[in-house]
Parts: C-alpha cells; structure tokens; sequence
C-alpha cells in the first residue's frame, strides 16, 4: 500500500521563510527573520511563488507503483529531485506478491474487473522466471563477446542485472517502487491541484497531510475547490500491434545558433553555468522517440530537456537478448493480450499494469547545453542498451547536418578518458577505431 512519509523540510517554516524573502525585496536594509507579512494575500494569491520556493520537503514515497511515477510524479514536473529504488533490489522481478497487487489495485480501482488485470500481470511474471536463466547465460556470452576486458567478477555483478533489464519488458509497471522525493512547496501544491490519476490523488494527498502536520498554516494552498480532478492517461493507439527490435530516434529539427564555444570536461556539469557556453541555449534540437517504457522512465531523469505528451503505441520492444532467445512470438501474444485488455478496463488502470515493453511516442526538444549533458551520460556502456541506442541514432543522424556538434556528444572515454573507475565497462577502448565507436550493442 501506499505510504507518504516527510523526512525532511527547509529548517525555518513557510510562512517565516517566505515572509523573510519578499521583505528583502522591499526593504533597504535586510529585515529581521521572524517579521511576517500575509502570504497568502500577499504573496501566494496574487502567484509570487518565488519567495515560496526557498522551503523544500523531502518525503520517502513507498509502496507506489512505478506506473504512478512514470506517467505521474515525473511526467511533466521539472522542480523536484529525486532517487527512485532500482527494481532488481525489491520484489519486482523473482518474488512479486500477487495479493499484494491485488489489494493495491482493489483499493485504488474499486469497480474495475481487477481479476483480468492481475491475470494478465501474473502471465508477465510467469514468463520472465521462466526465462530469467537461461537470458542470464545468454548475457554471459554477450559480456564475453562484447567486453574483452571484462573480468569475472563484472560478468557476476552485471549477468543477471542485464537479463532483468531486457526480461522486464514482461513486467508490469504496477509493481512496487520507492523513492526519495524534494520538491519546493509551490511545485507541491500545484501538483496536488492537477494530480490526474487516482494514484496520483494518493500519493499527493499523502504529501499535503505530512506537510500539514508540521505547518497546518498552509492549508490554504490545498483548497479542494481548486483541485482540477480531471484524469489523464496516455492515448493507447493499438490499431498496429507489432513487435520491434530497436528503438527510434527520428531527428525532425536541428537549429545550430550562436558560436557553441566547447567547455572543458568536468565531473560537475558546468554547462548551464558558465558565460561562455550561454550561447549553446540559443540551439535547438527537436527529435522524435519510440522507446519501451523502461527508457521513457530514464529519459525523465533529463529534466532540462522539454517531452511532449506520450502515446502508447500497439509496439512493443523485444531486446537484443530476447531476440537472440526467441522470444518475439511470447512478446507478441502479450502485447496482443494488453491490447485486448483495454477493450474491458479503464484507461487508468490500464495506464498503471502497463508492461515494461509496451513503447511510448513522444517528441523531445533540446537545447545544447541539455543535449550535450544528456549525451555524455548515455553514450556511455554504462547507461542501459536501449537509452544508449536512441542516443547513438541521435548522434548518427546529427553527424550529416553538423558534423561539429555530433563530435562533441560523446562519454569521456570518446577521447580515451574513461571515469568510471570500477564500473569500467570491460570493451576495447583505445583499440575502436573512432569510425566504429558507437555501434548497436546486445548487452
């Protein structure tokens, strides 16, 4: 089940904080902490939020589905941080607890045909600890074949984290989840007043009462007459069910602008910082994706990049591993088999039990700066192989318009820098000839 715990918040309240900041505003010399003015009359009302975003909470969100963060808590909210639990570290994959999803979404969808929906989920399941040994030997063979320089203690800690990482495409996105969560005061309220699903009502409610019961002064910023109550899932277009091998990355604009002056590499991403690489916002780089919605999950964690609204497409993504196993016919059968679903269940609780698998249409667009940060991150063979193969189309199709640019989206180890210690991915760095650098990988 759900629960919302506060772990955290700014060390001075709202009120006292907020009051403090519009008085510097507004004073000659600083005023003293303490002094209040109205906020709401004054300040939260008449919408100057800014002197409300110094206060942060921090709230540990467990028992919530992961369906609930993609296409809720992340989906369209920039102003939050967070660290969500990776799925090979809970029940997710080996050991699911079926009466707990039942009672999960029993609570949430009431009327809903909730038998059907966990058939079909405990169907998933089955196939996955069907395959989960043999794809892990399949892994194995690829590590070999892929990063000569793998050791044996890389093959044991990464094997089977890539069989889970391709299986789940079987897995549905109902299964449990936790995650840490900051987010700023005014970005809580007005999440709470849009929160378009019934999980997303949950969790927010969940918020609001923790923040309540260490400040109650700010009830006014939860006014039920304000919520919007309207739901929103993703539109499902199942008229074409089908599987695909390989993501897509179509680049539909690319609008290079200013003198994109190049930054010395760093650890600390310096980009949205520094004068010099200012002009690197004035460039812009629209694409267009169709990725499983494991990726769609990892592409969020970009937040300086901007997505438009997604569409659930009849695809689904079978990876290199299940590809090589055989299984394009099972993947098939349950695509079919969700599609079907929504014939007889809400587009709600269809949006929460939809597969790993299950990919997502979307457009991106990209300054520079947020594309060069993103890029070094995930054409790296640490990032997972699907997320790195729409990176590595993105980069193919950039290097015939501006060959330039394409240059400078790389990993470190582009340029024979590899940084990441013990988590060394094992292949022919310095051996790969440039030409060759980025090609489809299994693992």
């Amino acid at each position: 089940m759900i629960s919302v715990q506060l772990k955290a918040q700014t060390n001075v309240d709202t009120t006292t904080l907020s009051s403090y900041a519009a008085k510097v505003c507004y004073t000659s010399a600083p005023p003293e902490l303490g002094q209040l003015i109205q906020v709401k009359e004054r300040l939260f009302d008449p919408g100057h939020h800014t002197t409300i975003e110094h206060n942060h909470f921090t709230f540990l969100l467990d028992g919530v589905s992961v369906s609930s963060i993609m296409l809720g808590m992340h989906l369209n909210a920039p102003y939050y941080n967070s660290d969500q639990r990776s799925g090979r570290f809970s029940k997710m994959y080996d050991n699911p607890d079926m009466n707990e999803i039942r009672s999960y979404l029993a609570d949430i969808y009431p009327n809903e045909d909730i038998d059907s929906a966990v058939a079909f989920i405990q169907k998933g399941v089955q196939i996955y600890q069907e395959n989960i040994v043999p794809l892990t030997e399949l892994a194995i063979q690829a590590i070999r074949e892929e990063r000569p320089f793998a050791g044996d203690k890389y093959i044991e800690q990464n094997a089977k984290k890539f069989a889970q990482e391709q299986l789940r495409v079987f897995i549905s996105q109902v299964m449990p989840t936790a995650l840490v969560m900051t987010i700023n005061v005014s970005a809580l309220a007005a999440l709470w007043r849009v929160a378009w699903s019934p999980e997303m009502r949950r969790i927010t409610d969940g918020m609001r009462d923790e923040v309540l019961q260490v400040q109650p002064d700010l009830a006014y910023m939860f006014d039920e007459a304000k919520r919007q109550n309207i739901d929103w899932s993703p539109a499902m277009e199942f008229t074409d069910i089908r599987v695909c091998d390989q993501p897509v990355c179509t680049l539909l604009d690319a609008r290079i602008e200013g003198k994109n002056t190049p930054m010395v590499k760093d650890s600390v991403d310096l980009l949205p910082f520094s004068p010099i690489s200012m002009d690197n916002n004035l460039s812009l780089v629209r694409t267009e994706v169709m990725v499983s919605c494991a990726t769609m999950g990892e592409d969020q964690r970009h937040r300086s990049i901007h997505r438009g609204i997604p569409t659930a497409t009849g695809a689904f993504y079978l990876p290199p591993l299940l590809k090589r196993a055989g299984l394009a016919e099972q993947a098939l059968s349950y695509m079919k088999a969700y599609a079907n679903l929504a014939t007889k269940l809400s587009p709600a609780l269809m949006a929460t039990i939809m597969p790993y698998g299950v990919m997502m249409k979307y457009q991106k667009v990209a300054t520079l700066n947020a594309l060069l940060h993103e890029q070094g991150k995930r054409l790296c063979w640490c990032a997972q192989e699907e997320i790195y193969d729409i990176a590595r189309q993105l980069r193919m199709q950039l290097s015939k318009l501006h060959p330039d640019i394409a240059d400078r989206l790389a990993p470190p180890c582009y340029r024979g820098q590899c940084r990441e210690g013990v988590r060394y991915c094992g292949r022919q760095i310095k051996q790969t000839e440039i030409s060759d650098y980025f090609p489809r990988r299994q693992v």
